[in-house]
């Protein structure tokens, strides 16, 4: 019994001591100059979408729930962050090189094609977020007009980069 004790004051003082450890916020200081929006024309419902069910994972602007400030839930959800900022980043996607700009509205075409965004595990708690039917054919127009409008802007050779940086083959 005496060791029960032992060991549940000791998992009290770790669960304690790691609420100090916090990760930093994913918090813009500003409007970033590599906003998408800055590069491409965002119609108005189309960004309201993406701020409401995107821009948490995938921007400079997350809107942290109250459990964010519970470790190890608040270690996860930076995690979780930090992964869907590397797949796609609003606030750097100009930044980003032309052939990824091409590459980044096919993937959202497709993810939102086969349901894979928002994540199920986010919708579970952010109901919100869910995409209408309306919605998910807004996104896919808008982005299949801008694919298609860089397709217009640049030579197709540099639209159609494959991994490695190796173009591909034309015989």
């Amino acid at each position: 019994m005496k060791m029960f004790k032992w060991g549940f004051l000791m998992l009290l003082v770790v669960i304690v001591v790691i609420q100090f450890i916090r990760p930093a916020k994913n918090a813009s200081q500003g409007s970033s100059p590599n906003t998408m929006g800055v590069y491409f024309p965002v119609p108005a419902n189309v960004q309201s979408v993406f701020e409401r069910s995107c821009y948490d994972c995938h921007s400079d602007n997350t809107k942290y729930p109250w459990y964010s400030e519970v470790m190890p839930v608040g270690w996860w959800l930076a995690k979780h962050i930090r992964e869907g900022k590397r797949g796609l980043d609003f606030d750097q996607f100009g930044g980003y090189r032309t052939f990824r700009q091409y590459r980044k509205f096919n993937d959202i075409i497709e993810q939102i094609d086969k349901d894979e965004m928002p994540l199920p595990s986010y919708l579970l708690i952010h109901r919100y977020a869910r995409l209408t039917i309306a919605e998910k054919s807004e996104i896919t127009r808008w982005c299949t007009a801008m694919r298609d409008t860089m397709k217009t802007r640049f030579p197709l050779d540099s639209l159609e980069r494959r991994p490695g940086g190796q173009r591909q083959r034309r015989d």
